[in-house]
């Protein structure tokens, strides 16, 4: 495939999260980014946050997430098509929002605004309110007692510790605009695919359904995979999904192609 990939993060994590699915798009001939998200502020959990990262937003990441799109295409010629995973997910519905990427996957995405089951809607009024009297912070650390069952419970227990210690402090900030951060799907011009994981406990399947029946309305399609929790693209068979995502994106960019207006002929 020659269209250049970008694939981004979720909270807590870096590019390195991808090292799989890297490597299978890679070894096929594509090239690939997985920049991390302001690497200076977001630390790995070991080191000291800056108090600069409560304040970092997601119009932040959108921003250099544009930024990093026009390097690659400055870079390929070629605007690329995005993978996204959790909070990667909904940067991306941005990113196609905007009309930056060719074609957008999203992997377990964060959930824009007016997308909500009655359990989330009650997790961000609750939230909501205990941000509005202090009882929430401004840095996330990521804790053991909800990364092992809540992001890594499809992952071998041997395995869990190693992702916990390369995770990073998150903004705080960031996180509470999940709550109302819309998305416009009809300005949504390019494919889309959405990803479902059946065990995933943190952003549950029954929310990415509902986000993937956003897209459909647009001609969005949707996958489902039983086997997989929030981790899919580092567990125990992700080489399924990265198999299907990889022929999907071939596939749907070509076709997306195939329907672009040719640009007018100049007159002799």
């Amino acid at each position: 495939m020659r269209t250049p990939i970008l694939m981004v993060h979720g909270m807590c994590c870096t590019g390195d999260v991808w090292a799989q699915f890297r490597s299978y798009f890679e070894a096929r001939g594509t090239k690939v980014y997985t920049p991390t998200l302001r690497p200076e502020q977001r630390v790995n959990i070991h080191a000291q946050p800056p108090r600069s990262l409560r304040k970092l937003s997601l119009h932040d990441y959108v921003r250099d997430l544009e930024l990093e799109v026009t390097r690659i295409e400055q870079e390929t010629g070629e605007t690329p098509a995005v993978i996204g995973h959790s909070m990667g997910g909904l940067l991306a519905q941005a990113l196609a929002e905007r009309d930056r990427v060719c074609a957008a996957v999203f992997i377990s995405p964060a959930a824009p605004a007016g997308v909500r089951t009655l359990l989330t809607f009650a997790f961000w009024t609750a939230y909501g309110l205990m941000r509005r009297v202090g009882l929430t912070h401004g840095i996330i650390r990521p804790d053991p007692r909800t990364v092992f069952p809540m992001v890594l419970n499809a992952m071998p227990k041997g395995e869990r510790r190693a992702v916990l210690d390369a995770m990073t402090y998150e903004s705080g900030t960031a996180f509470s605009e999940f709550a109302h951060f819309p998305i416009d799907e009809r300005k949504v011009r390019v494919p889309t695919l959405t990803v479902a994981a059946t065990r995933d406990r943190l952003v549950a399947a029954p929310v990415v359904r509902r986000v993937g029946r956003k897209y459909a309305a647009v001609g969005g399609e949707f996958r489902e995979y039983d086997a997989h929790g929030h981790w899919l693209y580092a567990e125990p068979g992700w080489e399924r999904p990265a198999s299907e995502i990889y022929q999907w994106l071939d596939g749907a960019i070509e076709r997306h192609k195939s329907m672009r207006p040719e640009p007018p002929r100049a007159i002799a």
